[in-house]
């Protein structure tokens, strides 16, 4: 049997200390006038199409009048550029990422897929900055539905248009809003205390899995099989 793991992007692979929303806030401002438009909008475990739609509301943009391609193709310019210039000490790939993506990418029985709120184009901005955009097959995007727990059915399918029919399914994120959406589709929950939530909140959402960094989870393959029952 084959194990499907898909893996949360911000705060689980990678942190860049705020460079999306600065790159949103500075698409936002050159394009609609709002300042610092993300102030007070939670975005930790949410799609980009949610953190917008709170956006217009809030500023009162009717949604009908946006040129949406426009706004993220300034934010994705502005996304590059934010990355270029780190800003905190935690800025990087996460302790553990490089070596568990090692482990699962040489092992047959391992498919390593994306289940990200991020839109894809971002994704792979931030991905490719830290040379781990081409370490993943396929994915599910912001780009594909407003709520995350959608995603995980748009992942499966994508595996499956590779001709991957997955029995079994990990998710591995950050927040509670990942273990929420493994386990309405039946997968399997992950949570690493990478990102903004702390290892006590995450082990109270009911994870299957609960860790303070990827390394807590090595042996990963063998962790992550024993998790599916391979």
């Amino acid at each position: 049997m084959s194990v499907l793991v898909l893996f949360d992007i911000d705060g689980t692979l990678i942190r860049t200390e705020g460079a999306g929303v600065r790159g949103m806030d500075a698409a936002l401002e050159r394009l609609h006038g709002c300042r610092r438009a993300l102030d007070g909008i939670p975005v930790s475990g949410r799609t980009d199409r949610a953190i917008l739609a709170e956006i217009f509301e809030r500023q009162g943009i009717d949604p009908s009048s946006v040129d949406l391609d426009e706004l993220l193709e300034r934010y994705v310019a502005s996304l590059a550029e934010e990355l270029r210039e780190p800003r905190g000490p935690r800025f990087g790939v996460l302790p553990g990422v490089v070596e568990a993506l090692d482990a699962l990418g040489g092992d047959p029985r391992f498919r390593l897929g994306l289940l990200t709120g991020n839109i894809r184009r971002g994704a792979e901005v931030k991905l490719a900055h830290f040379g781990l955009w081409e370490r993943f097959d396929f994915g599910a995007f912001g780009d594909d539905h407003v709520d995350r727990r959608d995603l995980v059915p748009v992942a499966l399918d994508e595996a499956r248009a590779v001709g991957f029919d997955p029995a079994h399914v990990v998710v591995v994120g950050d927040t509670p809003l990942d273990v929420d959406c493994a386990h309405a589709h039946g997968a399997r929950a992950v949570a690493v205390a990478t990102g903004e939530y702390p290892y006590d909140a995450l082990v109270r959402t009911g994870a299957d899995v609960a860790v303070r960094t990827l390394d807590e989870l090595h042996p990963w393959n063998e962790r992550l099989a024993a998790l599916c029952g391979v």
